[in-house]
C-alpha cells in the first residue's frame, strides 16, 4: 500500500469541496423558490387587507358625498348658496 502523500490529500478535498458547493447550491435553489412563493402569499395577504381597509372607506365616502349633495340641493331650493368649504 503506497503512502498517502500531500498531492492525494489535496485532490481528496478539492472533490469534498466540489461536493459539497453542489449541496449548498442545490439548498440555495430550494430557498430561493420557496421563498418566492412566501412573497407571493404575503403579496396576496396585503391586497386582501388593502381591500378590507379600502371598502368601508370607499363606502364612508360615497355617504358622505350622498349627504353633501342633500345639503347642497335642500340648500338651493331655500335660495341659499351652500358651499361646504366656505366657513364663517
Amino acid at each position: 500500500m503506497p503512502p498517502i502523500t500531500s498531492v492525494d490529500v489535496l485532490m481528496f478535498l478539492y472533490i469534498l469541496v466540489g461536493i459539497m458547493l453542489v449541496v449548498v447550491l442545490y439548498h440555495a435553489l430550494f430557498l430561493f423558490v420557496d421563498l418566492r412563493r412566501v412573497m407571493k402569499r404575503v403579496e396576496r395577504l396585503t391586497s386582501q387587507v388593502e381591500q378590507v381597509i379600502l371598502k368601508p372607506l370607499a363606502i364612508a365616502d360615497q355617504a358622505l358625498n350622498a349627504i353633501m349633495e342633500l345639503f347642497q340641493h335642500g340648500a338651493k331650493k331655500k335660495g341659499k348658496n351652500f358651499d361646504h368649504r366656505k366657513v364663517d
